[in-house]
């Protein structure tokens, strides 16, 4: 189970390096090499394109946010082939699925059916874990936290949606590959850092308790 876990989770890291930093490596290598930004983008963004499916298939396992991804991407390439868009419907397209993500999550928890709840309830259905999920999201207080979850990352993939379009509007082609990598770096070494200071305050919440119980047992 352990290996297993560990296996998932160098997984989802080399996921996020060829993500975020194969496509901003990839354009200025063969930008050189091309005629112009929206072919040098369109082969960058095609390598996290062809390794999400390319993991989906080897995993036998759809991701549905990878999924809208390669389907933005997709439609973007479209538009800029066909209509003559120039890359900045390229530049745009995580912004479209960022934003798309967003107002699902606000408005899932604005219904009271936070859309991560449901993944949850799903995802464990007809798995040895049912039994257990079932028992756990029976907690009011469990439930609580999954909808305030779900409303940080629809504010925080939001919030994201509209810095890239900023970014994407005002920058040129490079400079806005520089600037949006900067940002997700920042953002994950930033939500890395809250989660281990998270743990860490709860565990020293957890000594204080216990220590506390330790001085009130003589007294009893």
């Amino acid at each position: 189970m352990v290996t297993q876990q560990h296996g998932k989770m160098r997984l989802q890291l080399v996921r996020l390096a060829i993500s975020g930093l194969s496509p901003l490596l990839v354009y200025f290598v063969i930008r050189p090499h091309v005629g112009n930004d929206t072919e040098a983008l369109a082969l960058a963004w095609f390598i996290p394109v062809a390794w999400t499916l390319g993991s989906s298939v080897w995993q036998r396992r759809l991701d549905v946010f990878s999924l809208l991804g390669v389907v933005a991407y997709g439609i973007a390439l479209a538009i800029a082939i066909f209509f003559g868009a120039g890359a900045l419907p390229l530049k745009l397209h995580h912004a479209i699925v960022a934003g798309a993500i967003g107002l699902v999550c606000l408005v899932s928890v604005a219904i009271n059916k936070p859309i991560f709840l449901l993944f949850i309830r799903r995802s464990t259905e007809k798995t040895d874990y049912a039994t257990q999920a079932a028992s756990a999201l029976a907690n009011p207080l469990l439930v609580k936290r999954i909808s305030s979850l779900t409303l940080i990352i629809g504010i925080a993939t939001l919030t994201d949606a509209v810095l890239q379009t900023v970014l994407a509007l005002v920058l040129s082609t490079s400079a806005f590959l520089i600037a949006t990598t900067a940002v997700h770096i920042a953002a994950i070494v930033g939500i890395a850092l809250g989660v281990f200071l998270l743990i860490w305050i709860r565990s020293r919440r957890q000594d204080d308790i216990a220590q506390s119980g330790e001085k009130r047992e003589p007294m009893l």
